[in-house]
């Protein structure tokens, strides 16, 4: 089996693209580079993203200049692909979009595996652990963890939580404070926000209804015996028996 057909399988690709070089590069770093590009196959299979035309007379427009993607390393050496992605265009409406990676992330930089791989790291130890790990900066991890965060947190489902555990965190030094509201029997953070006022109880109760939840199902509360939570979990969480940490 040639290199490319070999990379090709590692990727997963489909008829729709092909590996068309697989290089060893030593200088400026070793890294393998794996260059893609579609092949005819994809254009019939795509159609036009307008809502309102939806046509799979779909041609290609150009191509957006070459970019790279983080993969995971290939026999302990930092392995990237590189492309240029297509630019689609709709022969009736005539809208140009770029057509997606199949190995793309969250973050325009990384692919899917190499996320998964990162997000198992971020989550046993510090960002800044897992960047020397991976050869990777923080900044571009943290930026990639917060998109799947974002992600994660948009899609969550409360309407099971009836045992909430509040407490307040000190951002930094001084006076700046966070409440974290949690699920005690799913262990898992559910809201933050800014402060440590009864307000915060307010705040907690929208986001239980964004998410499928409501103020009224929680039962149990777990928190300290300050007087604006007290204030908060009566105003918001009416239903709750307030158990004192």
């Amino acid at each position: 089996m040639i290199p490319e057909k070999a990379f090709a399988g590692l990727l997963q690709l489909d008829e729709k693209r092909e590996v068309v070089a697989a290089e060893f590069e030593t200088q400026p770093a070793e890294r393998f580079l794996w260059v893609v590009r579609e092949t005819t196959t994809l254009w019939p299979s795509l159609r036009c993203p307008e809502r309102t035309c939806g046509c799979s007379g779909v041609v290609c427009h150009d191509h957006a200049e070459p970019r790279t993607w983080r993969h995971l390393d290939a026999f302990g050496k930092r392995t990237e692909i590189l492309c240029a992605l297509p630019r689609a265009r709709c022969k009736d409406c005539r809208k140009v979009w770029t057509v997606t990676a199949p190995w793309q992330g969250k973050g325009k930089h990384f692919t899917r595996d190499f996320e998964a791989f990162s997000l198992t790291l971020m989550r046993e130890m510090p960002v800044k652990r897992a960047g020397e790990i991976l050869g990777e900066g923080d900044t571009r991890l943290w930026r990639m963890l917060m998109a799947h965060v974002r992600d994660a947190h948009a899609s969550a489902d409360f309407s099971d939580v009836v045992h909430v555990g509040v407490d307040a965190m000190n951002r930094r030094k001084g006076h700046n404070y966070l409440t974290v509201f949690a699920d005690l029997e799913g262990r898992r953070v559910l809201f933050a926000t800014e402060g440590k006022d009864h307000w915060t109880f307010e705040d907690f109760g929208r986001e239980l209804g964004r998410h499928n939840g409501h103020p009224h199902a929680i039962t149990r509360i777990a928190m300290d015996m300050s007087a604006a939570y007290r204030k908060g979990a009566a105003e918001t969480l009416r239903n709750a028996r307030v158990v004192y940490d």
